[in-house]
């Protein structure tokens, strides 16, 4: 994994991080008591990771339900201002100068790996692990190979109008930071490569990423089960364009949930930065736009014909200015 190359540790050394799943590093409550407990005895055999001299993480060795191996604490995504500052009082054998953004790749490939194994959820589980608090543990899902939504010849005609359509629209994907929210097993994720960029890719469904990186259309490094309705929590104004294909249904009972995914979508992509969305009827486009518009986003709506099936209507706007 990449958090051993990082810490200059064999591949065969057990390393874990604190928190269960990546979106508890926003609150890391884990980390929180951790911490405390390691101030209270000063001295660790322990490996500090620093970006510019300042501390962004720290691997402890410990030994837990019989297992000797890393623990790691890290402020990469809470940014807890006050962490680096009590690290100061814990000894260190090693420190490690190193990119934030190198650190936050490894993360979300940890939590990649883990959920491929079956290891965070409770119908994956397989065996219990040190710092993963999943409840009961059951047999694994069993990925069922052939089985899959879309035959190839209809996929790779999306994947093709798609990418048609991202050609039209003018934007250079290739020098881009995009941010692909509501992703689901990746199927749409090949026409963004093609494309030239390599997006981080979200979906709230940890079943439907777990599948795409089991097949292989996502990436372990660059995919993350989160809540897109929580984006800005995550992510800084740091993408060129935030993109999500076939978003919906949409309707009464949820405007209110894809109201904030929009909004959200809206914080996180930078000035001047595009939002593409993609809908199958045009009620959606029509809300999304609404939506989009009273966040200073101004945009262009377009029919896709044929109709088949996916990506009927689509949305391409610039963020201009901040009106949330």
């Amino acid at each position: 994994m990449r958090l051993h190359d990082l810490l200059h540790l064999d591949p065969t050394e057990p390393v874990f991080l604190a928190e269960n799943s990546f979106s508890d590093l926003a609150e890391n409550p884990l980390t929180e008591r951790y911490l405390e407990e390691f101030e209270k005895t000063g001295d660790a055999d322990s490996i500090q990771l620093t970006e510019h001299g300042v501390p962004i993480a720290i691997a402890v060795y410990v030994h837990s339900q019989g297992i000797d191996h890393w623990l790691v604490l890290t402020n990469i995504i809470s940014k807890d201002e006050h962490f680096s500052k009590r690290l100061s009082g814990i000894s260190s054998s090693e420190v490690i100068e190193i990119d934030a953004s190198d650190l936050r790749r490894a993360v979300i490939e940890y939590y990649s790996i883990f959920l491929m194994n079956g290891w965070l959820c409770e119908t994956c589980a397989r065996e219990e692990l040190p710092y993963l608090d999943i409840g009961a543990f059951v047999s694994a899902r069993e990925l069922l190979h052939g089985d899959v939504k879309d035959e190839p010849d209809e996929q790779n005609e999306r994947n093709e109008r798609l990418s048609n359509l991202f050609h039209n629209i003018g934007f250079d994907f290739s020098r881009a930071d995009v941010l692909e929210i509501c992703c689901g097993d990746g199927s749409a994720t090949q026409a963004l490569r093609d494309s030239g960029c390599d997006p981080i890719c979200i979906d709230y469904d940890k079943c439907s990423i777990c599948d795409g990186l089991r097949c292989g259309q996502l990436h372990e490094d660059r995919s993350i089960v989160l809540d897109a309705a929580e984006l800005s929590v995550f992510f800084k104004r740091e993408f060129d364009c935030v993109i999500g294909l076939m978003l919906g249904p949409v309707q009464p009972y949820n405007e209110q949930v894809w109201s904030s995914i929009l909004r959200e979508s809206v914080r996180v992509v930078r000035a001047g930065g595009m939002l593409i969305f993609t809908f199958y009827t045009e009620k959606e486009l029509r809300f999304a736009a609404n939506v989009l518009e009273d966040c200073g986003v101004l945009g262009e709506t377009f029919e896709n014909l044929p109709d088949i099936g996916y990506d009927r209507w689509m949305y391409a706007g610039h963020w201009k200015r901040s009106t949330l």
